[in-house]
């Protein structure tokens, strides 16, 4: 069974990659959250290292990769030595030489660079058994700025065993310089059909492959998650309730709302970004009302849609360091005023 959902187009763009002479040394993964972009990258590292390769160049219809010699298996099992994520903590971290004050950052939320400087080090080895060793930096957009600067001449010069993947769901947030040396595959939203197909073909019954595919709103991993664990749809369905609540509720609450959002995001940033799904979720639906009103509205379509411009520039300045409080105020502030009848209930969106 195929370890990804969907994404045919980007496998076979991926496969094409792998087998040229010089593969690419940099590549961008963007898109959302739980659409499958860090999978991408395990089976590119998959497509350059599998034992299957050399017969797949002869082969075109050779399958590729073959996912049973031993790379495959060791790329799967998360244990491949010549696969590295550099994320946000301690991954990688290399002092400089003679600094033996220098502290851990376990719980840091940038990645440092300290870390590129053992990424660095690592990259500038031969691989212990691979043709080519693999870097992760995941999310790339929370490199710090000399982070950012110290891996320029990586990706300027990289060694020729070298693939280096970033994963980014806000690639506007990573430096110009470092856009400019990767080549960017855009991971879009999956059809909800071929959502549905896929829970149904690991098990999973169709009647809650259906509700995890209509809620997970085109993203394979939050479907994953949603018909794993169905009690997060009904999570969902809350937020979705309170949600139109609050678009009803006029300044003095919206504020009170911001303020408690802004404390569960210092306290845990992961407590909020469901929040923001939901809010996405919601003014999505609202559109799609809007527009598909017999005398549809401009002004109430331009308001939606403006409210769903709202919720991407609160993530944007979120990743940008914007006072928590105060993106989460400008976000309720720029949003419309609906009274509404509460309901979980969802148009279905195709994400085709």
């Amino acid at each position: 069974m195929p370890a990804l959902i969907g994404h045919a187009g980007i496998l076979r763009e991926l496969r094409a990659l792998a087998l040229s002479d010089e593969p690419p040394h940099a590549l961008l993964f963007a898109g959302p959250e739980g659409s499958g972009r860090r999978l991408l990258a395990l089976e590119y590292a998959k497509m350059l290292n599998c034992a299957g390769t050399d017969a797949a160049r002869s082969a075109p219809g050779a399958a590729l990769p073959c996912g049973a010699c031993r790379s495959c298996r060791l790329v799967d099992d998360g244990a491949h030595p010549d696969v590295l994520t550099l994320a946000p903590g301690d991954s990688l971290c290399k002092p400089r030489a003679g600094d033996s004050a220098h502290p851990r950052h376990p719980d840091s939320r940038d990645i440092r660079i300290c870390q590129v400087r053992g990424l660095i080090d690592a990259v500038a080895r031969y691989p212990f058994e691979a043709r080519y060793r693999l870097v992760m930096v995941d999310p790339a957009h929370r490199l710090a700025r000399d982070a950012s600067n110290s891996l320029l001449k990586t990706l300027e010069e990289p060694p020729g065993h070298t693939a280096i993947t970033l994963i980014s769901s806000a690639p506007e947030s990573i430096l110009e310089t470092i856009l400019s040396r990767c080549r960017r595959i855009d991971v879009r939203l999956v059809a909800r059909a071929e959502i549905e197909a896929g829970l149904v073909a690991r098990g999973f019954e169709p009647a809650l492959a259906t509700r995890a595919a209509e809620a997970a709103r085109g993203r394979p991993g939050v479907a994953l998650d949603f018909a794993a664990d169905p009690d997060l749809i009904d999570a969902r369905g809350r937020l979705l309730e309170r949600c139109a609540r609050v678009a009803g509720e006029r300044t003095r609450e919206r504020f009170e709302y911001a303020a408690e959002l802004a404390e569960r995001w210092r306290r845990d940033r992961t407590q909020a970004a469901p929040e923001l799904d939901a809010w996405e979720a919601f003014w999505e639906r609202e559109l799609r009302r809007s527009s598909l009103q017999q005398r549809a509205e401009p002004e109430i379509v331009r308001q939606n849609m403006d409210a769903l411009k709202a919720v991407e520039q609160c993530r944007v300045d979120l990743l940008t360091n914007v006072v928590p409080r105060t993106a989460f105020e400008l976000m309720l502030l720029s949003f419309p005023r609906r009274t509404l009848d509460v309901t979980t209930e969802e148009e279905p969106a195709a994400y085709a």
